[in-house]
């Protein structure tokens, strides 16, 4: 995990294959909702794998790995409760699909994910900048980061 990083190009493919799994998972739910039990953990597999994704982007543009799995869970989970609990609202209690339990404003996660996703994909590699031009500073070498270690 620890090499794990992203260039550009990698990361939009597992991105975009992420994005349409999750799509089809959301579509799925709606038009079966008995899938629920299933497809549940599909979902938090898939923000998992967003999570690995966004990280190894973030280390690969230099910024810590770290950032971006959090910044990945919090939008991704902690939003979502927010909302939920926010919402002045009653939850529906007979509800047939379980995505008409959401609140109006269940848009703004998947907002802020996008608005992450994009940050993350349009940076330029920290090898690739202009440190490793003579412009200043040393290139960023894989071997050199210091990412923080747990014991």
């Amino acid at each position: 995990m620890q090499n794990m990083t992203f260039g550009r190009r990698p990361y939009w493919i597992f991105v975009a294959a992420l994005i349409v799994l999750k799509f089809g998972v959301v579509i799925t739910i709606m038009v079966a909702p008995q899938a629920l039990d299933i497809l549940r953990h599909v979902d938090t597999a898939i923000i998992v794998a967003l999570a690995l994704v966004v990280g190894g982007r973030f280390a690969d543009i230099g910024w810590p790995r770290w950032l971006g799995a959090i910044l990945v869970f919090v939008i991704a989970f902690v939003v979502p409760i927010a909302l939920v609990l926010a919402s002045p609202t009653t939850l529906p209690v007979d509800a047939s699909n379980p995505l008409d339990a959401l609140p109006n404003l269940a848009w703004v996660g998947t907002v802020m994910l996008m608005i992450l996703l994009i940050v993350a994909g349009i940076k330029t590699s920290a090898s690739a900048s202009g440190l490793d031009q003579g412009i200043g500073g040393k290139p960023a070498e894989r071997g050199e980061r210091k990412e923080p270690t747990f014991p």
